[in-house]
């Protein structure tokens, strides 16, 4: 059994009495990726105020605001504190006067649409015919795929800027957040261009999670589920209680099919999201050796994703399906046993049941052909007939491998999964 022992070092900014995370006032995280980066973070709940004096104290000569269309939209009032009303410039700028810096907007369009080529690109431009520099800092204020671009375009802008995360997403707010990686698509496959970067602070706002569409919400529960099933424990217990009947019908008054999320249980969610992440990235910044357990599900999860085309399944959804299919691979090689693989693909359809894969489904060959040209593909040496995963014995005990968790497997067993799963052959 691998040893997955870690740090979290959680700090309270205000001292007064009441439970860590209350969300009455931000409480001051601090983000350990081992020896490379110790990121100052804030989490609360409508905390508008706070976050703004969080980034102003940076002093900057001038805010880099990246944002995207749907949280412009939902948002784009967040940040009006630090605006000078009527002030305006180019396509999405707008500038303050006074005492405060310039600040300058640009909105990408959302999901792993803005992760391409073009718009960092783009991007790059736009702090350059601003004015930006050294001194600037650059905001990511949206989810998931949003950070992950602007985390490239400031780890590369000037060789490095200033840089602050605001997640609006579940998601983001303890998957992301929780990661040093960023990253666009290119050609076709998924984050096979990016860095590593810390940003200067990360600042949580929870209030974002009430205006979440459900299919976002349910993926940030299906990251939340690969923990569990990772890492079991407390893990499983905290995800087996948010997608409880009981909890659901408790909280929402109904039959127990409608969905709540109230902002107490979405605060024990991100605690342990951000715990579970932490807990391993605390000796491996990097997700070279031990980190690497996060990509479990990833690889089936990645094609299906690109398969359906971009924005159609929720990241984190694509992930509990990935999942399933490692289960699969697991029990049919004789590393999970049947009654293993029932526990871990029950707690995965909790969620899926909620959440079915949308007709009409890609084609098994499609799937199976990005899946084969994973941005992981290499690290285990497979030969042309093998994939790679991590896979599990059980909920909570992982195969440890030489090959940073990874192993290497039959790709037979994934396409007997799509069958299975009905995903159509071609013609």
């Amino acid at each position: 059994r691998h040893s997955l022992k870690g740090v979290r070092e959680i700090r309270r900014s205000r001292r007064s009495p009441g439970p860590v995370f209350d969300g009455t006032a931000m409480e001051e995280i601090t983000f350990k990726f081992a020896d490379r980066a110790e990121v100052p973070g804030w989490l609360g709940i409508d905390v508008q105020s706070e976050v703004v004096d969080r980034i102003l104290e940076v002093k900057p000569d001038r805010i880099l605001l990246v944002t995207e269309a749907t949280v412009e939209e939902l948002h784009g009032d967040y940040f009006n504190p630090m605006m000078e009303i009527g002030g305006s410039g180019g396509r999405g700028d707008t500038s303050l006067g006074g005492s405060l810096p310039p600040l300058n907007k640009f909105v990408l369009p959302g999901g792993d649409e803005a992760k391409s080529w073009d718009y960092l690109s783009q991007l790059i431009e736009w702090g350059f015919s601003v004015g930006a520099t050294k001194k600037s800092l650059i905001v990511a204020f949206g989810g998931g795929a949003l950070m992950n671009v602007t985390g490239l375009f400031a780890s590369i802008f000037y060789r490095g800027s200033k840089l602050i995360y605001v997640p609006t997403t579940l998601l983001a707010m303890h998957d992301v957040t929780t990661s040093l990686k960023t990253s666009i698509c290119h050609n076709g496959r998924k984050n096979n261009i990016g860095s590593f970067y810390a940003p200067l602070k990360i600042l949580i706002d929870v209030g974002f999670c009430r205006t979440l569409q459900r299919a976002e919400l349910f993926s940030g529960l299906g990251e939340l589920a690969k923990n569990a099933a990772l890492l079991g424990g407390q893990h499983a217990e905290g995800f087996r209680k948010a997608l409880s009947s009981d909890r659901i019908n408790a909280d929402a008054g109904g039959s127990g099919d409608e969905f709540t999320m109230g902002d107490r249980m979405l605060m024990e969610l991100l605690a342990l999201g951000i715990d579970a992440k932490m807990s391993v990235l605390a000796k491996d910044a990097y997700e070279k050796n031990c980190g690497m357990i996060f990509e479990y599900g990833h690889t089936v999860s990645h094609a299906i994703e690109k398969a359906y085309g971009d924005g159609v399944i929720p990241h984190g959804l694509g992930v509990t399906y990935g999942m399933l299919s490692s289960s699969y691979a697991a029990e049919q090689m004789g590393i999970m046993d049947k009654a293993s693989r029932q526990e871990h693909d029950d707690l995965c359809w909790l969620l899926l049941r909620r959440w079915p894969l949308p007709e009409p489904r890609p084609s098994v060959e499609k799937v199976m052909g990005l899946a084969m040209r994973d941005s992981k593909r290499g690290i285990t040496s497979e030969a042309e007939d093998e994939i790679s995963d991590v896979l599990l014995r059980s909920m909570g005990d992982i195969v440890p491998t030489p090959t940073s968790m990874l192993s290497k497997f039959p790709c037979k067993l994934i396409e007997e999964w799509l069958d299975n799963m009905g995903f159509p052959r071609e013609a």
